[in-house]
């Protein structure tokens, strides 16, 4: 199948004016702003409803598999914080502090929301209150996938150590559980993808209608990651320029340029959507 280069070329083009069209360039800043200042809360609610279920321990595999898998330049702003918090036992999931860091971690789901209806161009129809529980269970379930990755990461290097003790040749063919955890990561962000495009904007929208943005997000995100860590180990600006703040800095800037491509994904779905059929009016 022949792939018509200037077709490709005029799509990206309109894409790209929608997404300075929507705005999207300071709700990105939104966006970077809003996880950064909802990511400990998160944290924090982790820990609690892992010691909910009589295991802290499983937050502390959740953060160790998200530290291995993110750039060592990103998160070492963050990581001695991170692992004070994990330190502190926390089992009260329903006091006023934990409602508290749920209220502060939906900040973010709410954020991306707004994104997504812009880049579908969707008028948001919902009460509020329908939004506020549909951000809390995004949250929730966010925790609630995490925490089943983390059994997974138990459970490999346990029944790994059982077949090395008892069934050694069945080992022969069998990869160490490390190599998995990259394409677990990108298979848990491109699910959280599809999830959020679906779900978030007003409107449901068809798995077919949303899979080109999302694997041109997740594409482009591990470019991104690649390219980001590579210039913070050789050409690092964010040092001179905002001295002891500035781990926290690139890691914002880094979240920031995610969210614009984020939202790109959701205008490069809608300009698909509006090729795709004849009756709608052209885009921009």
């Amino acid at each position: 199948m022949m792939i018509d280069r200037p077709l490709l070329l005029a799509l990206f083009g309109r894409a790209l004016k929608r997404l300075f069209a929507d705005e999207a360039i300071p709700l990105a800043g939104n966006i970077a702003f809003r996880a950064i200042f909802s990511l400990f809360p998160f944290l924090i609610f982790l820990t609690s409803v892992a010691g909910f279920f009589g295991s802290e321990a499983l937050a502390g595999q959740v953060v160790n598999f998200l530290l291995g898998v993110a750039p060592p330049a990103l998160v070492k702003p963050f990581a001695v914080e991170i692992t004070s918090i994990l330190t502190v036992p926390r089992t009260g999931l329903l006091s006023i502090a934990a409602l508290l860091t749920i209220w502060s971690a939906i900040g973010g789901v709410d954020s991306v929301r707004v994104g997504l209806n812009r880049a579908y161009d969707i008028k948001e129809t919902r009460s509020i209150w329908y939004l506020y529980a549909q951000n809390v269970i995004f949250v929730i379930g966010a925790t609630v996938m995490l925490l089943a990755v983390s059994v997974l990461l138990i459970l490999v290097p346990a029944v790994t150590q059982f077949l090395e003790s008892y069934a050694p040749q069945a080992l022969v063919n069998l990869t160490p559980y490390d190599i998995y955890r990259y394409p677990l990561a990108i298979l848990i962000l491109a699910f959280g993808l599809l999830v959020a495009h679906r779900f978030l904007p007003s409107r449901t929208l068809r798995r077919r209608d949303v899979l080109p943005g999302i694997l041109l997000t997740v594409a482009v995100w591990i470019a991104l990651t690649a390219g980001f860590s590579w210039y913070l180990r050789n050409f690092n600006s964010f040092a001179s320029t905002y001295a002891s703040l500035s781990g926290l800095f690139a890691s914002m800037f880094f979240i920031y340029l995610a969210a614009v491509v984020l939202i790109f994904g959701g205008e490069i779905n809608r300009i698909l959507m509006v090729s795709r059929s004849p009756s709608a009016k052209p885009e921009l």
